[in-house]
C-alpha cells in the first residue's frame, strides 16, 4: 500500500510539474473624445472581469498589456467630465489586441456633449438598462479615417430587440463638412457616418450580439454586456465591420 501510495504522489507530482501556465497574448488601445477627437489621457480604465486597472498615457494609449488567450475582456473608461463608456467584450485571440485593426478603441464624449445629443436625438433613459453606441465601418477603415462608416446598412441584434435606432446623418459641406450630423431624423439606414445609437436595450447577464446587414456585405459581429446604466461605444475596429 504505501509503494502504491508513493507512486500515486510521483504522478501527481509529475504531472504538476508539467503543467503549462495559461497562455496570454498582448492587449492594447487608445481613447480620443468624440467630435474633436483628441487624446484622452490619464483615464481610468478597468477590466471588469479581473477589476485591474489601467491608466492612458499623456497620447491616450493604454497597454500593451498581457491577457489569457480565449477569455473574455471587457473595458470600462472613467475621467472627470467624460461619460463613462464600456467597451465590446473581446475574446482575446493567440495574436492579441494589436494594432490599428484590432485594438480596443474608446470614443468618449463629454458629459454635456453627451446629455446636448442626448436632448437633440430625444432619447430617454432608463437607468435599468444599457444604452448603446457603435459605428458600422467600411472594409478597411479605422477611428483614423474620417469618414470611417459604411452607408446603407442596418444594424441587428441577437436577442432581437424592439428598440428604434438612431441612425446619425453626416455634414456634406461647410466647416464640418464629414463630421456626425445628429439633427437629421428618422433616417432608416446608416450614412456615411455609419453611427448608431440606441438607448434603452434590456439589461442581461448573457451576451447580446450586434451585426450590420447590406445587400452584397458580410459583416463582423460584436458582442456586448448590457449592465444596467451602462453607456457602451463600441467604435471603429471594434465596430461592426464589412468584410471581403
Amino acid at each position: 500500500m504505501r509503494l502504491i501510495s508513493f507512486f500515486i504522489l510521483f504522478s501527481l507530482f509529475s504531472l504538476s510539474s508539467y503543467a503549462q501556465p495559461p497562455k496570454v497574448a498582448p492587449v492594447a488601445g487608445f481613447a480620443r473624445s468624440f467630435i474633436f477627437g483628441s487624446a484622452i489621457s490619464n483615464a481610468e480604465i478597468t477590466i471588469l472581469e479581473t477589476e485591474q486597472k489601467l491608466k492612458t498615457d499623456n497620447e491616450g494609449h493604454f497597454g500593451p498589456f498581457n491577457y489569457p488567450v480565449g477569455k473574455p475582456i471587457t473595458l470600462l473608461l472613467k475621467k472627470w467630465n467624460y461619460k463613462t463608456t464600456q467597451s465590446a467584450t473581446i475574446i482575446v485571440p493567440p495574436e492579441g489586441l494589436l494594432g490599428p485593426y484590432n485594438q480596443i478603441t474608446f470614443q468618449v464624449p463629454s458629459v454635456e456633449s453627451y446629455y446636448i445629443l442626448r436632448t437633440i436625438i430625444g432619447g430617454k433613459e432608463d437607468a435599468n438598462s444599457c444604452h448603446v453606441a457603435t459605428t458600422i465601418t467600411a472594409y478597411g477603415k479605422t477611428m483614423d479615417d474620417d469618414p470611417q462608416g459604411e452607408e446603407n446598412a442596418y444594424v441587428t441584434f441577437t436577442p432581437h430587440i424592439y428598440t428604434t435606432p438612431f441612425y446619425f446623418d453626416i455634414f456634406k459641406s461647410g466647416p464640418l463638412e464629414g463630421k456626425t450630423n445628429p439633427f437629421t431624423k428618422g433616417l432608416k439606414n446608416t450614412s456615411e457616418d455609419g453611427g448608431v445609437l440606441l438607448f434603452n436595450l434590456p439589461a442581461q447577464d448573457k451576451l447580446y450580439t450586434l451585426s450590420a446587414q447590406k445587400a452584397g456585405l458580410k459583416f463582423t459581429k460584436v458582442k456586448f454586456w448590457c449592465r444596467k446604466g451602462a453607456f457602451i461605444n463600441i467604435s471603429p475596429p471594434r465596430g461592426p465591420t464589412a468584410s471581403k
